[in-house]
């Protein structure tokens, strides 16, 4: 018998609730699948939703099957916890050995599943990569699997999000005479003539309180000039309408997005421009799912701090600044000294409290402009905007060294830890950010090798002290 997690009715609930269950091929789902394929050099991929008593793939590459029985499926077992699922030759684990999927087609032997989690517990899904042939898959690759899967269950959130704004609005346009949107009639200068009811929802105007105005008095100043061109594009007569979003400012004071969809009105008889009429349409969940999706891409999940992607993105604007003129940067590569002993000791939940406590620590210690990221696991960097001189740097990594030696309050258990730190400065130790950062990261092995709370410049000449070394270190 396949497992089953123990909130099966809550998970089967939030799955049936997203609505996308044997619904039409979706092109960001496959092209989601077709890339990990391509990052991860396997042959098959899919984007999968388990259902009580089968999994049915929302988008696969590799795969004919459009479903298969829940049996003995690589997902259900996938689905029992947050963290990726790894079998690197299914012919030899006693979970799925005799399971269809690996004694038949399509032949699997090594399966790699991270859960699409909705919410705390609540995991809908996978997104998982398999191949006919065994092999290994590196922490780093999970956690891209991991990223790939937040990004489908942000997609399928926001699907979610607009599927429940549509029928909102449906409902809306039944109870008010024309439609839950803000109809506007403007004249040429656009001053509104006339508004509609729904300006009591959108903007918390009275529709009478409108009249007279102009969109542009309740436009954010950053919004104002995109605004300007497209309605210069109606009162021109070049187009026939225009879509825009921007920022309106509500009576309380407070900002709501909106998109708005204008159509001219012209004279029966001269066909000159009258004016306008325009559909406003809150757009504010749509913009704030948006938002954590691009968030989600560029933050570690658990910290908040900025990820790998962010980090590769900040280190190669730096040193373009420099080839441009701008002053030079360090980069510090920082391992946790202990923290395993806490982690093992602990449970991993304390040990990931460890981790959001060390985060916070080190962003009370930068300045605007500087960036920290986790890479993942006890492994973190900050990127040093403002100076690459030996004196400012030692400076800050003796600062940060003492800062995170004091004890941390884990639920009234006090904790110590220690870091390591590797520092790299551009452009004098690199120009490329392959080359800085592999330079700071010699330099933070050189660092575990010396003993812990402390760090290194990178010298050349520096060689990488083995993993035993740096795991002694610890």
């Amino acid at each position: 018998m396949h497992p089953i997690p123990a909130n099966e009715t809550e998970r089967l609930s939030a799955l049936h609730d997203l609505e996308v269950l044997d619904t039409a091929p979706d092109s960001p789902y496959d092209a989601l699948c077709r890339t990990a394929c391509a990052l991860f050099h396997v042959p098959m991929a899919t984007v999968t939703l388990v259902e009580a008593d089968r999994q049915w793939f929302k988008a696969r590459c590799g795969f004919t099957a459009g479903e298969t029985a829940r049996e003995g499926s690589f997902c259900t077992h996938t689905i029992l916890s947050d963290e990726v699922l790894v079998v690197e030759d299914a012919r030899v684990d006693p979970r799925f050995a005799t399971s269809p999927l690996v004694t038949g087609d399509p032949h699997v032997r090594f399966y790699a599943g991270a859960p699409i989690i909705l919410s705390p517990g609540i995991r809908v899904g996978t997104v998982c990569v398999q191949s006919d042939a065994p092999r290994t898959f590196s922490a780093c690759e999970r956690t891209q699997l991991a990223d790939l899967a937040t990004m489908v269950a942000a997609q399928l959130t926001l699907r979610r999000t607009e599927a429940r704004l549509r029928d909102s609005e449906a409902h809306y346009r039944l109870l008010a005479d024309n439609t839950s949107d803000m109809i506007v009639r403007a004249d040429p200068e656009t001053r509104r003539l006339y508004v509609s009811p729904a300006a009591r929802m959108i903007l918390g105007y009275e529709p009478e309180e409108l009249i007279g105005s102009r969109p542009v008095d309740h436009i954010h100043p950053d919004d104002v000039a995109s605004f300007n061109r497209a309605l210069a594009g109606l009162g021109e007569g070049r187009t026939d309408r225009a879509v825009t979003r921007q920022r309106y400012r509500r009576k309380d004071g407070s900002w709501v997005w909106v998109e708005v969809t204008f159509n001219p009105t012209r004279d029966a008889l001269t066909g000159q421009v009258t004016g306008y009429v325009a559909a406003v349409r809150d757009v504010s969940e749509r913009e704030e799912a948006a938002r954590r999706i691009r968030h989600m891409a560029r933050h570690d999940a658990l910290t908040d701090l900025a990820n790998r992607t962010l980090f590769r993105e900040r280190l190669t604007q730096r040193l373009a600044a420099i080839r441009a003129g701008a002053p030079g940067f360090a980069v510090l590569c920082l391992d946790l000294d202990r923290f395993k002993a806490v982690n093992d000791g602990l449970g991993h939940q304390a040990g990931d409290a460890l981790l959001c406590r060390v985060a916070e620590r080190l962003k009370g210690l930068v300045r605007d402009g500087d960036t920290v990221s986790r890479l993942g696991g006890d492994e973190f960097t900050i990127l040093l905007a403002a100076s690459d001189r030996a004196e400012d740097v030692r400076h800050f990594a003796r600062r940060l060294v003492a800062a995170i030696r004091e004890p941390i309050d884990l639920d009234g258990q006090p904790v110590i830890v220690g870091i390591s730190v590797g520092i790299a400065r551009a452009p004098r130790d690199g120009t490329e950010p392959d080359a800085l950062y592999r330079n700071a990261d010699l330099a933070l092995h050189q660092a575990k090798a010396g003993g812990r709370n402390t760090f290194r410049f990178y010298e050349p000449g520096m060689h990488f002290t083995g993993p035993e070394v740096a795991q002694a270190a610890r």
